[in-house]
């Protein structure tokens, strides 16, 4: 009777709802990268600068577009806005190779490499059989595992130490082991002397349970058709050809790990199934900035000690000349916004002057008149060709036009013509003044040419004509 009620007390009871974990907040303080392309890469270039950022996430900026038009400069100046510290930038290169330099930001060094060969990660996935890996797989940052480099060389001490710090440092003490889902692997090969980039998924299995109770584990297994559970365990149904791991893959388990049978104290084997993409670099050269400076080291190229100083001599005045140059040019525009603002006051002070010029002739016009003066008195000191008050001046007072005859046939020359105001703009030499000067020395030059006969031959019209100008009609008129 106790449970019963205590059991409807629970139900009665609203539970509060819990907030479901849905993300895995990142690093802020941990080293970020941005991985972009510096000029054309193609279809798979590009393809593989994304799955460069699979690799790297999720401490990377997965979305980020680069534009034709944006610089190094620009990537260092977001950087420490956004906590970046590497830079990983794509290029091609004269001979059809896929360069990557890994640059620290701000201020370098910068590691250049040549990608002699790769594999995308979709050729990666299509060839396993069984691949693995998920969302959750790329909630945490990899593993980093480095193999083979030697440490007494300088160069090789660079490279580990920049690897190292684009990931976030792992404490062996607190590390929960959950998080470790995926390593990146850095394996140099002394023959060539190639780096071999690898990105593997990280599982483990039990050891010591045969695959029936393993099969039990992530299923329960059709079991009418036998009478025992033991029959089930021990009929030989399932085959034990794949054997157990070797010793050299199986860990004690200090913390209960995801997946079924993976506890505390328990032997368990680590499997690594491969995610891609691979990567087989060879390294150029080492330079002391970010894609410029003083070069460190060279694969190719040795120079002797004389020659470097030679070189840094030379670097030192390129760097003096550009500072010269460049507080030259802040001289420079400062001056243009000094002389800038000199002209803009000079033009407020005759504005505010001209101001109160008005001001003081409107004061003494009402002291002298004892009234306001007309608007159109202050007009006239303000009327430009070009102002409004001076067309509206022109249009109530229009100048003296030039004289023209109205158009039509001409009857009487010994009586004035009616005169009509043309604009200057539409007189042509085909306009009716032109015609009217045609006929008059046409009709003199015929007049002289009939002054022996009674009849006098009068042009009445005439019409242009491509040619010129032609007789339209005569008219034969008795002569005075």
């Amino acid at each position: 009777q106790h449970y019963f009620i205590q059991l409807n007390l629970r139900t009665m009871v609203k539970s509060k709802r819990k907030k479901k974990r849905t993300h895995v907040k990142e690093d802020e303080d941990g080293p970020h990268t941005f991985v972009v392309n510096k000029g054309t890469l193609g279809k798979s270039g590009l393809e593989l600068m994304l799955d460069i950022r699979k690799c790297l996430e999720p401490l990377t900026a997965r979305n980020l577009r680069a534009r034709k038009y944006n610089k190094i400069k620009d990537y260092i100046h977001v950087s420490a806005q956004y906590g970046v510290s590497h830079l990983l930038l794509l290029s091609t290169s004269m001979l059809g190779y896929i360069n990557l330099r890994v640059c620290k930001v701000p201020r370098g060094p910068t590691l250049s490499f040549q990608i002699s060969s790769y594999t995308l990660l979709k050729d990666v996935i299509s060839l396993i059989k069984r691949p693995k890996g998920s969302k959750k797989t790329h909630e945490s940052a990899p593993l980093l595992i480095m193999n083979g480099f030697d440490e007494s060389l300088p160069h090789h001490k660079l490279i580990t130490t920049t690897f190292q710090n684009m990931l976030p440092a792992v404490n062996v003490k607190n590390v929960q082991l959950n998080t470790l889902k995926r390593c990146l692997l850095f394996n140099f090969t002394a023959a060539d002397n190639s780096i071999d980039i690898r990105h593997y998924n990280i599982s483990a299995t039990p050891v010591g349970v045969n695959r029936a109770i393993k099969k039990l584990l992530k299923k329960v297994p059709d079991l009418s058709k036998y009478s025992d559970i033991s029959d089930f365990l021990t009929n030989g149904y399932f085959s034990e050809s794949d054997g157990e791991d070797g010793p050299d893959s199986q860990v004690v388990l200090p913390q209960r790990l995801a997946g079924r049978g993976n506890l505390k104290s328990n032997r368990s084997a680590i499997r690594l199934t491969e995610l891609g993409p691979r990567l087989t670099l060879k390294l150029v050269k080492i330079q002391d900035g970010v894609g410029e400076g003083e070069v460190l080291y060279h694969s190719f190229i040795t120079k002797t000690a004389e020659e470097k100083k030679q070189l840094r001599v030379k670097i030192e005045k390129q760097r003096q000349l550009r500072e010269k140059r460049k507080k030259e040019q802040q001289k420079n525009v400062m001056e243009k916004k000094k002389a800038i603002e000199k002209e803009q006051r000079a033009k407020k002070r005759k504005i505010d002057e001209a101001v109160s010029s008005d001001d003081d002739d409107v004061q003494h016009y009402q002291n002298e008149v004892g009234q306001a003066p007309d608007p159109e008195l202050l007009l006239r000191s303000k009327r430009t060709k070009r102002s409004s008050e001076y067309k509206k001046a022109q249009d109530d007072n229009p100048k003296e036009a030039r004289p023209v005859p109205a158009k039509g046939p001409i009857k009487d020359f010994d009586k004035p013509q009616e005169l009509v105001s043309i604009p200057k703009s539409k007189r042509t030499k085909r306009s009716t003044n032109f015609k009217l000067k045609k006929i008059q020395s046409l009709n003199t030059k015929m007049s002289s040419e009939d002054s022996s006969s009674n009849k006098k031959t009068v042009i009445t019209r005439v019409k242009p004509n491509v040619k010129g100008v032609v007789f339209h009609s005569k008219k034969k008129i008795a002569a005075d």
